[in-house]
């Protein structure tokens, strides 16, 4: 019974020992790059913010950010995305600056990042009988975020999350067939996004 107490507990030592060679700690100090694919879902419900599309504009959203790591929890960049939404209409590309941090220096963390810029209007349309739809002047955009990052080694890591976009428009007109205006509003396009996103850190 003693042999086989010691010979567990020294197997609990060797895996604990050997789980701790295992540990990675993500370089967080530095220059970064954050590669993020996500899908994006309209919520608006209001009738000033073009319910007709709030049940049905979805949007593929890949981004690029480059920045530097001040420490764990404190770094900046700038960024870009591009928003591909089916129809057309809503096309965009958010330019904005962020705040990103990471809460610890386990191999595991969680994180968060905010962002803040303009959404350019790429001047496509959506032509859905009888009316196109076409933003004429992009606006603010506002992005937060928060999941969990996993390093896979030193200057490598992966990470799932969630988070919630603003996409202005101040313009957005109305054609119909014809070609004749029928209406310019603005429009706020209010999304929930879930993505992905690969890191690396010099």
């Amino acid at each position: 019974m003693k042999r086989i107490v010691i010979a567990t507990l020294a197997m609990v030592t060797l895996c604990g020992a050997a789980f701790a060679q295992r540990h990675i700690e993500f370089r967080w100090h530095g220059i970064y790059v954050a590669g993020d694919a996500s899908v994006g879902f309209n919520i608006n419900r209001s009738v000033d913010e073009l319910t007709e599309f709030g049940d049905t504009l979805t949007a593929f959203i890949p981004s690029v950010s480059v920045g530097y790591s001040f420490r764990k929890e404190a770094a900046v960049g700038i960024g870009f995305s591009y928003v591909a939404d089916g129809s057309g209409a809503y096309t965009q590309l958010p330019v904005y600056a962020e705040l990103r941090s990471h809460f610890t220096r386990a191999q595991l963390t969680p994180y968060g990042v905010m962002q803040v810029g303009y959404s350019l209007p790429l001047g496509t349309s959506s032509v859905a009988d009888p009316v196109s739809v076409k933003i004429e002047e992009g606006g603010l955009y506002f992005g937060l975020e928060a999941g969990v990052r996993y390093a896979l080694t030193r200057h490598i890591g992966i990470a799932g999350h969630a988070g919630y976009r603003l996409l202005q428009a101040n313009k957005v007109h109305r054609r119909d067939v014809a070609g004749h205006s029928l209406l310019e509003t603005p429009a706020n396009l209010h999304m929930i996004t879930f993505g992905a996103t690969l890191y690396f850190s010099n």
